[in-house]
C-alpha cells in the first residue's frame, strides 16, 4: 500500500472528533438515526410472507458520510434499506445503494445489495457469497446497477412465500434480482435470538459499516405487509429504524393524516428524532355554552368526520381502576369534525374518543381535579412513546457492503480499503453483535 495513502488514512482515523466539521452544520455527537419508517407491535406478533417499502422522491441531495469514529467515509452515497427478521433467526436486508451522479440533473446511480445474517451461526445451506463474522453467518450479494432520474417512484420488496426473493420496482415495473432457499416467514414483533426487536423498517442511512450520512430531500414513504392476501398498512409506525446501525442526518420524518385509513410518512429537510408517526391522539376541542358542549375533533388542523365520540359518566366507585364506565351518549362527528352534546345535570364527565384506524384514543375531562382518576386510561400511543424513551439505539446491526467500491464526486480514496481499515480500527463492522444483547 502506498505509504502516503496509509499515513493519510491513519491520520484521518485518529482525528479528534471536535476537529471534524460536517456539512449541514453537523458535528460528530449530534444525534442521527436510521430515518424513515418502522413497524414494531408491542402487544402481538405478526407473521407474513411479503413485506414492501415504497418511496416517492421529489428531490434528493446526498452529502458526506462518516464512520462512528468521525472519519470521512464517502461522498454522495447513501443506503435505502428494507429490513425484516425471519422467525427471529435471520436478518434480511434488501438495500438500494444510492450514488449521486449529477445533482443539477437529479441523476442517481442505484446498486442493489443483499445482506442476510444468520444470527444463530454460520450458513450451512448457502455456499456462495458467504462469510463468517464472530461466529455468525453473513451472505453478501451485489445485484444490478442502474441509473434513475427524479422524480422517482421506487420500491423494495422481499417475498418469502416458497423461497426468499429480493426485488425492487421502478415507476411500477417490478424486478426480482435474487432468489434464495426458503428460510421461514417474516416475523414482526417480539425479539430475535440476539435480543433485537423483530421490526419491519424502511429507512435511509449511511452506505454501510454503521456510517452516518448527511443528506436532504423531499419525499414520501409507505410500508406494507401481506395479511389475508392483501397488502396492509401497519397499525403503528415509528420515524426511526430499531435494528439498523446506519443513520442519516439532515432529514426529518412526520406523518400525513389527510386520509386516516391510508397514512404515510413525509420526509423533508430538518432533524429527525425517535417519534411515533401513528397512532397519535387527535385534538379534542370543547366549547361550553352551559350544559351544551360543542366538540371538534381534528388532527394537524384537519377535521375528522364520521368519528365516534362518547360521553362517559363516573361509576359508583371513583377509586376503581376504571373510574368512568357508564356511557351516557354516543354520537358521530359531521363533515366539519364537529358534534354537540347536552350534559345537563352532569358535573363530572369525560368526552372520549376511542380511536380509529391509525388514530389513538383521546379524551377531555370536565374538571382538571379529576385528571388523576383517569391516569389508568392508557392509549397505544402512550405505550409506544414509553417504549421509544427507554430504547437503547446503540444496540444495532451494522450492514456490510464490502463488495462495493464506493464512488465519490471529489474524494479520491480507495473506500473499500478505508472500509476495512475503519472497521478493524474502531470495531464497527458489526457494531452490535458482541455476544448477547441485553435491554
Amino acid at each position: 500500500m502506498n505509504s502516503l495513502l496509509a499515513l493519510s488514512l491513519i491520520l484521518l482515523l485518529l482525528l479528534p472528533l471536535s476537529s471534524i466539521s460536517l456539512d449541514h452544520s453537523f458535528t460528530i455527537g449530534d444525534p442521527a438515526y436510521p430515518s424513515g419508517m418502522s413497524f414494531f407491535p408491542l402487544t402481538n406478533v405478526i407473521y407474513t410472507t411479503y413485506v414492501m417499502g415504497t418511496v416517492n422522491i421529489t428531490s434528493l441531495n446526498i452529502g458526506n458520510s462518516y464512520l462512528s469514529s468521525g472519519a470521512l467515509f464517502t461522498k454522495g452515497n447513501a443506503s435505502l434499506q428494507l429490513n425484516a427478521m425471519i422467525d427471529g433467526k435471520y436478518w434480511a436486508q434488501d438495500v438500494a445503494l444510492f450514488h449521486e451522479v449529477n445533482n443539477k440533473k437529479e441523476e442517481f446511480e442505484i446498486t442493489m445489495i443483499i445482506n442476510l445474517w444468520n444470527l444463530s451461526g454460520p450458513f450451512k445451506i448457502l455456499k456462495n457469497n458467504v462469510t463468517t463474522y464472530q461466529g455468525l453467518g453473513v451472505y453478501l450479494y451485489q445485484g444490478p446497477t442502474f441509473n434513475v432520474t427524479l422524480p422517482l417512484n421506487f420500491s423494495l420488496f422481499m417475498n418469502a412465500t416458497n423461497s426468499l426473493e429480493f426485488g425492487y420496482c421502478i415507476n411500477g415495473k417490478k424486478y426480482v434480482y435474487q432468489i434464495l432457499p426458503y428460510f421461514g416467514k417474516f416475523q414482526i414483533g417480539g425479539l430475535s435470538i440476539l435480543g433485537l426487536p423483530n421490526d419491519l423498517e424502511f429507512v435511509w442511512g449511511g452506505p454501510g459499516c454503521g456510517s452516518e450520512v448527511c443528506m436532504s430531500g423531499e419525499m414520501s414513504e409507505e410500508i406494507y405487509y401481506l395479511q389475508q392476501g392483501k397488502l396492509v398498512i401497519p397499525s403503528s409506525a415509528f420515524s426511526v429504524g430499531l435494528d439498523t446501525a446506519e443513520s442519516a442526518y439532515g432529514i426529518k420524518v412526520f406523518a400525513n393524516f389527510r386520509n386516516i385509513t391510508s397514512p404515510f410518512a413525509c420526509v423533508t429537510k430538518g432533524i429527525n428524532s425517535p417519534s411515533v408517526l401513528w397512532p397519535v391522539p387527535p385534538s379534542i376541542i370543547v366549547q361550553s355554552n352551559g350544559s351544551i358542549k360543542h366538540v371538534k375533533l381534528c388532527i394537524n388542523g384537519f377535521p375528522l368526520s364520521n368519528q365516534e365520540i362518547e360521553v362517559l359518566l363516573p361509576s359508583a366507585n371513583l377509586s376503581s381502576p376504571i373510574p368512568f364506565t357508564t356511557v351516557k351518549e354516543i354520537g358521530y362527528t359531521n363533515n366539519d369534525g364537529e358534534i354537540t352534546f347536552n350534559v345537563s345535570n352532569q358535573s363530572l364527565y369525560i368526552i372520549y374518543y376511542p380511536g380509529n384506524y391509525t388514530l389513538s384514543s383521546a379524551y377531555d375531562i370536565s374538571s382538571p381535579l379529576l385528571s388523576h382518576l383517569v391516569s389508568s386510561i392508557k392509549s397505544a400511543y402512550d405505550s409506544l412513546v414509553n417504549f421509544l424513551k427507554s430504547y437503547n439505539f446503540k444496540h444495532a446491526l451494522s450492514s456490510s457492503f464490502s463488495r462495493i467500491k464506493y464512488k465519490s464526486q471529489s474524494i479520491n480514496i480507495d473506500y473499500l480499503l478505508l472500509e476495512y481499515i475503519g472497521a478493524f480500527a474502531v470495531g464497527i463492522l458489526v457494531s452490535a453483535i458482541l455476544a448477547k444483547y441485553k435491554f
